[in-house]
């Protein structure tokens, strides 16, 4: 009797090890260090979703962002890496190259991709979604409405505004940095407006040669040229300001009208600045669509994560409007997603014209050789406003240049 129930004990015990010792699968998520992210939502964060999915965890890694790059290199090189990480979309194809990160499709739902703004997919290469959006910011146009307070429906119109606006030495009509920086930005905005494409796009959806040169550049570079050396509108030495540099003639009343992005709130309330404002989308000229510029992060999946489904569910829950819509709130990017842009947080001036501006703007292409393309029209821009070559001549070295960085 007493062997007949040792039996039967060892016997339950054995059914019930593999419960004991089992244990859910935990997807690891690089969770970069965003200005205006708590320790408290990311804790919160993970908390919620793992008590409603004890199927598949998930573990959130705060990381700073300026070390950000440099961790996961480390390691994706130790073969080691996260399941999951922010990363800054140009990044990918660095992780293409070596295979180290996957298409997002297989681990996200039809849903929360059909959730997210289209226009912020940005890390689609070849088809192939490489990236999840997880902040983007469209670029708008800001007018220091104490100067002027209208808004352009064109590039035309806002050359015409700008000559009105301009009344030196008080204040310029238009700021338009001169030298070159990290960003394209700013031969970009007139490039677009003027329906431009940076490269030939062939049918699998990769990038041929570089067409910087086409009559949308020429149109950019010599409606840039105007404003600055004919028109005279924009502030004085032009071509010693950066763009980021260059902003705080804005915040000081001293601009008329500006692109910028979404940090222009902030940055005039730090700046002490007291003069309202108006936004508005960056025009196109006229009979061009409207086709802004939209600037990404992403979250990448990775090739060796050890649990790629359980970070999927977990992209699922962070993307509801909960959690995801309250991410974008702290780090003051507007939604990409649908359903948060409808919360009443963004109903502000600033925000409803981000919002708009994102419905019709492009992202950057994401192309290998993307420094050397900033490069070059950075030479051609610089050369036209020294009035060293017109701009057909400049965006057609520029385009050879770029061409034979890429071997094409």
């Amino acid at each position: 009797m007493k062997r007949s129930l040792v039996f039967r004990l060892g016997v339950v015990l054995l059914l019930l090890a593999p419960v004991a010792i089992w244990s859910a699968p935990k997807a690891t998520f690089f969770w970069a260090g965003y200005d205006g992210l708590t320790e408290d939502f990311r804790a919160q964060l993970e908390s919620a979703y793992n008590k409603q999915a004890p199927d598949a965890q998930i573990q959130i890694v705060p990381v700073p962002w300026d070390s950000l790059q440099d961790k996961l290199n480390t390691a994706v090189a130790g073969g080691a890496p996260p399941d999951i990480s922010v990363v800054g979309t140009r990044w990918i194809l660095d992780y293409m190259a070596t295979d180290s990160v996957v298409e997002v499709t297989p681990y996200v739902s039809k849903a929360t991709l059909a959730n997210i703004n289209p226009a912020a997919m940005e890390a689609k290469v070849k088809g192939k979604l490489m990236g999840l959006p997880v902040a983007a910011g469209a670029r708008i146009l800001a007018l220091n409405a104490s100067i002027t307070k209208k808004v352009p429906k064109t590039m035309e119109e806002l050359e015409q505004f700008a000559i009105q606006a301009n009344d030196p030495p008080n204040h310029a009509g238009f700021f338009m940095p001169g030298k070159e920086h990290t960003e394209l930005t700013d031969f970009c905005y007139f490039f677009y407006a003027a329906g431009g494409n940076y490269f030939e796009t062939k049918a699998d959806g990769s990038y041929g040669k570089c067409t910087v040169n086409s009559p949308a550049g020429v149109k950019a570079l010599e409606f840039m040229a105007k404003l600055a050396l004919q028109d005279k509108v924009v502030e004085d030495n032009f071509t010693t300001y950066q763009r980021i540099p260059g902003h705080p003639l804005f915040y000081a009343g001293k601009i008329g009208y500006v692109m910028i992005g979404a940090w222009v709130d902030s940055a005039m309330k730090q700046a002490g600045a007291t003069f309202p404002v108006i936004y508005a989308n960056i025009p196109s000229f006229a009979g061009q669509k409207p086709a802004g510029l939209i600037i990404t992060d992403s979250m990448a999946f990775f090739t060796k994560g050890q649990n790629l489904k359980a970070a999927g569910k977990f992209v699922d829950f962070f993307y509801q409007a909960k959690w995801k819509g309250k991410f974008d709130q702290l780090i003051g990017f507007p939604p990409v997603t649908l359903d948060a842009a409808k919360d009443k947080f963004w109903n502000t001036p600033l925000y409803q014209a981000l919002n708009k501006a994102a419905l019709t703007a492009r992202p950057w292409p994401l192309v290998d050789g993307f420094d050397t393309l900033n490069h070059e029209t950075w030479v051609a821009c610089e050369k036209v406003f020294q009035g060293q070559a017109t701009a057909q001549e400049a965006l057609d070295a520029a385009a050879a240049a770029v061409d034979q960085a890429r071997g094409m």
